[in-house]
Parts: structure tokens; C-alpha cells; sequence
């Protein structure tokens, strides 16, 4: 037998498509396993290939959703080509949406049905689920409670940086997995124990939108599984538990009281919009600048296309000004995801963008 078959067989055998891309996912949320991720998705995109070149790709184009995949590809390959940065737009595709990509093609010829994509959504659950312990097991009351005083060492954190950003995607999902499977008690309680606690952790790390971002989600997906006493329950817990950690420590909510003035949402104050209209003005102004297929794919050169192009025309509006020139490379981002995705590919992009989440909205 050619040593090429030999090597397809041992990766089919042992599964070692699904192996890899369970080491990627299940180490996403960790901060300090680069190097895991990178080896376990280079492992992976070569045994993808291998088994590819010998069985072919299953790609069902007649499916929606992956025609809306494809065409979020096409319209950032065709934005980054016409970019004046384009060098720089093919480095970010390479870095996040090859990586994408990949995966989606990965899971649509590895795995068929709910029941077929347990594991890709156990990886996920429990690499959250981990981080969470760790965080619990290895940072005192005096972090986890008074997360805000600690932001400086938080964001080079390798386990505390960035976690309410991850819950925004990792709360939601569990709540549809709940849901959406039929699976027995016990996996359902040991899921329901851990979206509590990941809840708590995402709100001690005082990121408002953030916080609002997931458990909105959390309500609407509730809803939508028509299970109306369930988003009761999920809204009495939270003011339940809201107050409790008022009552351990008074000052662990203050910055989410902003969220019921008025101002917060019309001022450009720190405890309101913290500079965002100002933000929002000079990317809105760089979008004008390209509106139909933007600056390339990739975020991280707003501050170098500012600087380059724009940066004297806000002379007049020192907020914008000084934000972006005072942001380095990756250091300053447009805050707002239509924005962004208007900044990177433009009016197709965002038009591409809303066909894709339209087609799993559906189904």
C-alpha cells in the first residue's frame, strides 16, 4: 500500500480530522496556548487535505448558509484587492477569515446533523467551561470581585483578558445547545451550572456591552425556543444575583447603573459613550472615503489609513484627533461592528454580512 494511503487510512481510522479540530476549539478562549491552536490547525488543515485529495470536498452549494460564507470570502478577497492596503488586508485574511473558512468546510464534510455536531459543540462548551474553572481556581475573591481594579493587569491576564468578550459568544451558544438537544439530565444541569457561573464572572468584569450584548442574546434565543417561563427565570435569577454580589461587595456594580441614565446614551463622557461618538465620527468619516467596498479586510489598519489620510482634516475635533493619534497599529478599532465591517469591505461586505446571518437566523 503507497505510504499516501497508508497515512489517509490512519486519519480516518483514528479520526484525526475531528481530533485536531477539537484541540483548536476546545483552546480558543485561552490566551496563552498560541502555539496549541497554530500546531493543532496546521495538523488539522493537512490531514483535511490529505483525506480531500483522495475522497473529495462535499460542499453543498444549494445550502444557503454557505453560499453566504463564500460570499463574505469573495467580497473581502475582491475589497482587499482594490485596497491601497492591500498587502496588509491579505495578511489579516490569512490570520482570521482563512482560518474561518477552513473550519466551516472542516465541520460541513465531517459532520452531518445536531446530533452529528456534538462534538464540535462540546469542544466549544467545555473550553469556556475550563477557562472558567481556572479562573475560579486560581484567582482569589479579592480579583474575581474587584475585576475593574485590577484592568490593567487584566488585559496581559492570560486567563482574566478578554472574558466577557468571549462570553458574548460562548453564554449564547450554550444556551441554544440547551435547547436545541435532547440531552439527559445531567449534561443539561452540568451546562445550566456552568452558563451561572460564567454569567457571574462576565458581569464582575464590568464590560456594559458586553454583558448586555450576551444576556439579551441569552433572553432572545429563549424566546425564540418559545420557552417564556425559562426567560422569566432567567431574569429573576439575574436580579437575584444581581444583588447578591451588591450585598458582598456594594461598589461591584456601579458602572452597570450608567446603563439607566438617559446621557449614557447621548454623552461622550468616561462613564457614557467614553469617547465613542468621537470614534464613530472619524471611522464614518474614513467610510465615506470608500463606501462601496472599503479599506480591505482587517481592522488593525484604521489607525495607519487615519493617520495617513485624515488625521488633518480633524483638527477641529481634538476627541478624534488625539484617539487616533495617539493609536498605534491594532490599537485603535471603530467600536461599533457595522462600522467595522463598513471600514474593512464596505457596503457589500455589510450587505454580505447580513445575508449570512440571515440564512442561520432562518434556520
Amino acid at each position: 500500500m503507497p505510504v499516501f494511503d497508508r497515512v489517509e487510512d490512519a486519519i480516518e481510522k483514528y479520526r484525526l480530522i475531528s481530533v485536531f479540530l477539537m484541540v483548536f476549539l476546545f483552546f480558543q478562549p485561552f490566551k496563552g496556548f498560541a502555539g496549541v491552536r497554530s500546531a493543532a490547525f496546521v495538523l488539522l488543515l493537512a490531514a483535511f487535505i490529505i483525506k480531500a485529495a483522495k475522497r473529495g470536498v462535499r460542499i453543498e452549494f444549494k445550502d444557503w448558509t454557505v453560499r453566504g460564507i463564500f460570499l463574505i470570502a469573495a467580497v473581502s478577497i475582491l475589497s482587499s484587492a482594490l485596497s491601497p492596503y492591500a498587502f496588509d488586508s491579505f495578511n489579516a485574511m490569512r490570520k482570521s477569515l482563512f482560518y474561518q473558512v477552513t473550519i466551516f468546510l472542516v465541520i460541513s464534510n465531517e459532520y452531518e446533523g445536531l446530533s452529528g455536531l456534538k462534538p464540535v459543540f462540546y469542544s466549544l462548551l467545555a473550553g469556556f467551561a475550563a477557562l472558567t474553572l481556572a479562573i475560579l481556581l486560581t484567582r482569589g475573591p479579592n480579583v474575581v470581585l474587584n475585576w475593574l481594579d485590577y484592568s490593567n493587569a487584566v488585559k496581559h491576564d492570560p486567563l482574566l483578558g478578554g472574558y466577557s468578550l468571549f462570553a458574548t459568544f460562548y453564554i449564547p451558544l450554550a444556551f441554544a445547545y440547551l435547547y436545541a438537544s435532547r440531552e439527559g439530565p445531567a449534561v443539561k444541569a452540568a451546562i445550566i451550572v456552568f452558563i451561572s457561573l460564567e454569567s457571574v464572572l462576565a458581569v464582575l468584569n464590568n464590560h456594559r456591552t458586553q454583558v448586555a450584548a450576551f444576556g439579551s442574546g441569552a433572553v432572545l434565543i429563549t424566546l425564540l425556543a418559545r420557552r417564556y417561563r425559562t426567560a422569566a427565570v432567567i431574569i429573576i435569577v439575574a436580579l437575584a444575583t444581581g444583588a447578591v454580589l451588591l450585598e458582598i461587595n456594594p461598589g461591584s456594580l456601579d458602572r452597570y447603573r450608567t446603563l439607566l441614565y438617559a446621557k449614557t446614551y447621548v454623552s461622550n463622557e468616561h462613564e457614557a459613550l467614553n469617547n465613542r461618538l468621537a470614534i464613530w465620527k472619524g471611522a464614518s468619516d474614513m467610510i465615506r472615503e470608500r463606501p462601496v467596498v472599503g479599506w480591505g479586510y482587517g481592522w488593525k489598519k484604521i489607525s495607519t489609513v487615519a493617520k495617513e489620510r485624515f488625521l488633518d482634516t480633524w483638527k477641529d475635533n481634538p476627541g478624534t484627533y488625539e484617539y487616533f493619534r495617539t493609536s498605534g497599529y491594532g490599537g485603535a478599532n471603530p467600536h461599533n461592528l457595522a462600522l467595522q465591517i463598513l471600514f474593512e469591505t464596505g457596503a457589500v461586505g455589510l450587505l454580505a454580512f447580513v445575508f449570512f446571518w440571515s440564512t442561520v437566523f432562518l434556520k
